[in-house]
């Protein structure tokens, strides 16, 4: 199963987050269309089973909700809310895994499924199985919705592990990059671990004897037909992605952007020319498209310790520090170095102790 993540703009979604966002909201006194300003969606479609949406859609939904409601708790409602059969074929089969250890991988395989601004890494480090919360989407959000985004998905992850196993489970130990909140005993109260805050990354991890524990609704046959359907699901977006969200994937997945037009033409078996006139044809460009990879490659690298300027222009692509400075001005407004002292004002990064880690292998056992 593949675990490439479709480009933002593209609308593969049914609405569902969404949609508990504005029922949430509602029943607060504020009315469905507060929250989707400027979405380009209306009540109506949140009720359409056809209606699909984009991540873009959903970040400008998660937007207005921060900016509408004063709970610094809504995050956590959120995450605590959604549950495994609310994601649909995606969340049944996860819920019908024959094991925890299946289900991890599983979720990292089809997350492609879900709308979400952020990418989730299953890794088993030191004694423990947990998700490692990178940025996709959302490498350049203002913090506060970054961090509303990571503790939504935080307390999804711990709704999601209690569906499967009983609500008696919980995780050992929550790390977060951003410094602890004013609103940290909330923290504790929804995600029932410790909480470490100024973490060099964010993580959920849980004692890993839970990966051999059989979910309470496990059934071999229901998850091998819904993985079926996942697999069917995850295949349509790839289609529906046009010539520009494959070159947008495939430039992602380039650990460095010094591959031309050229090289990235011969990976879909055309010319330049032709892959010039397609890209044309779909309204962009192949120089713009490599554009948006290099501005969310860059601030990824900007908010990791040790890659200098220089080095990250050269895996970006320039040819030189000076053109990636004057591009990384256009993208932010402001230099690499800025970008990276704001980063890290908000985002402490100890040095973590060293453990043995190694990545689930996505291979169906």
């Amino acid at each position: 199963m593949s675990h490439r993540i479709p480009p933002p703009w593209g609308r593969h979604y049914p609405p569902y987050q969404i949609a508990a966002i504005a029922r949430l909201l509602a029943d607060r006194g504020l009315p469905a269309s507060a929250v989707l300003a400027g979405t380009g969606l209306d009540p109506v479609a949140l009720d359409d089973v056809a209606c699909r949406s984009s991540v873009m859609q959903h970040l400008a939904a998660w937007r207005n909700a921060l900016e509408l409601a004063s709970d610094p708790g809504l995050s956590f409602q959120l995450g605590r809310g959604l549950h495994l059969p609310d994601h649909g074929s995606f969340g049944l089969m996860l819920l019908s895994c024959e094991s925890v250890s299946d289900y991890f991988r599983r979720a990292q395989a089809c997350q492609g499924l879900v709308a979400s601004a952020l990418t989730l890494e299953a890794r088993i480090e030191g004694g423990d199985a947990l998700w490692v919360l990178t940025d996709g989407a959302a490498h350049e959000l203002p913090n506060a919705l970054h961090d509303f985004l990571i503790e939504q998905q935080v307390a999804q992850l711990v709704t999601q592990m209690q569906d499967l196993l009983g609500p008696e489970v919980r995780p050992a130990l929550a790390r977060f990059a951003h410094p602890a909140p004013p609103h940290r005993a909330i923290y504790a109260q929804q995600l029932q671990c410790p909480s470490v805050f100024g973490w060099h990354r964010n993580e959920l991890r849980f004692d890993a004897e839970v990966l051999s524990r059989r979910p309470r609704l496990a059934n071999a046959f229901t998850a091998a037909a819904l993985q079926t359907a996942c697999e069917g699901a995850l295949a349509e977006i790839e289609d529906s992605l046009g010539l520009a969200g494959k070159v947008y994937q495939a430039l992602c997945m380039l650990p460095e952007l010094g591959a031309g037009m050229k090289a990235v033409a011969s990976t879909f078996q055309m010319t330049e020319r032709t892959l010039r006139r397609r890209l044309a044809g779909e309204g962009t460009s192949f120089s713009s498209i490599a554009d948006q990879v290099r501005h969310r490659m860059a601030t990824q690298h900007l908010q990791r310790p040790g890659a200098s300027v220089e080095q990250i222009a050269l895996i970006t692509g320039f040819s030189d520090s000076a053109n990636f400075r004057r591009a990384f001005l256009r993208w932010t407004g402001m230099t690499p170095a800025q970008f990276r002292r704001q980063h890290q004002a908000h985002h402490g990064h100890p040095q973590p102790a060293r453990a043995a880690s190694h990545p689930f292998s996505l291979a169906t056992q």
